[in-house]
């Protein structure tokens, strides 16, 4: 979507005022659109742990998902909500090495990427966001143990809704926005005044501190300095939006780090472990 908005940009220094349109379909990268912009992804590192391949019932169809053991005793169940580009085929080893020294984790595809069938919008994603949610939930009281649901990127507001629906112990938003409109808002930048940006509804739809409105568990925000697809304004954003409702937010900030190396950070491991301590 990035590419558009600076095409539109181009447009507006020509004609001095753009009405745009923004579809849902601009927001999501299944398989269809990998393939009609000829984007190949690589396949993941092998993982050296085990591994539990899942498929997980609803009313729309299975949800592929895998099961990671993590490298603590007793810590909590994970669930994990990728960005865009988060297929468990290309980034299954880059997911389990993030989330492995806090817990363990189960990592799934988005209806219509990677090994789950369906359309790629929000209503899907919300459906499937709610059986995970069930099927999360259920696992973590049986063994006794704290749910966490942690999103980057696109995967922040979905994860938000599953955290609300589960009544998760925490949240973790990863470089992701409070709002889609925050989110054109800032890709926009100074030429706001100039372009009426009219989002599709399920778009429109996307708020995280709506989502968690309420919400009783521990919420932490990282933060990237040097992210420049989601940059690090919309994080802050979020943090002061959530503590507004009253929410108890942790906000993370890693200076050097881009959208994608949080975890890469020195530093990391130690925060979060504080921040996830309560």
């Amino acid at each position: 979507m990035k590419k558009q908005i600076v095409a539109i940009l181009g447009a507006v220094g020509l004609t001095g005022c753009l009405s745009v349109q923004v579809p849902e379909d601009n927001f999501f990268y299944p398989e269809t659109r990998l393939e009609a912009e000829g984007i190949t992804l690589e396949d993941s590192a092998a993982w050296p742990g085990a591994i539990e391949r899942l498929t997980i019932p609803t009313d729309g169809g299975p949800v592929a998902a895998t099961f990671i053991p993590g490298q603590t005793d007793g810590g909590p169940l994970i669930l994990y909500c990728g960005g865009n580009m988060f297929r468990m085929r290309s980034h299954l080893a880059y997911g389990a090495e993030k989330l492995a020294p806090f817990g363990d984790a189960i990592l799934f595809d988005y209806p219509g990427y990677g090994d789950t069938p369906g359309e790629a919008d929000m209503e899907n994603f919300r459906r499937v966001g709610t059986a995970l949610a069930d099927y999360a939930r259920g696992r973590a009281d049986a063994e006794g143990r704290r749910l966490i649901t942690w999103g980057h990127s696109l995967g922040g507001p979905v994860c938000a809704e599953i955290a609300a629906h589960s009544r998760a112990d925490a949240v973790v938003l990863e470089t992701t926005t409070p709002t889609a409109r925050a989110a054109v808002n800032q890709m926009v930048g100074l030429w706001r005044p100039l372009v009426r940006v009219n989002l599709a509804e399920p778009l429109e739809s996307i708020d995280i501190p709506g989502a968690l409105t309420g919400y009783e568990g521990r919420v932490v925000v990282l933060e990237a300095g040097r992210d420049d697809t989601l940059p690090a304004a919309l994080s802050r954003t979020l943090a002061r939006d959530l503590e507004r409702n009253g929410a108890d937010v942790h906000r993370l900030v890693f200076p050097q780090a881009g959208h994608l190396d949080i975890a890469d950070q020195p530093d990391f491991r130690e925060r979060l472990t504080t921040a996830l301590s309560f």
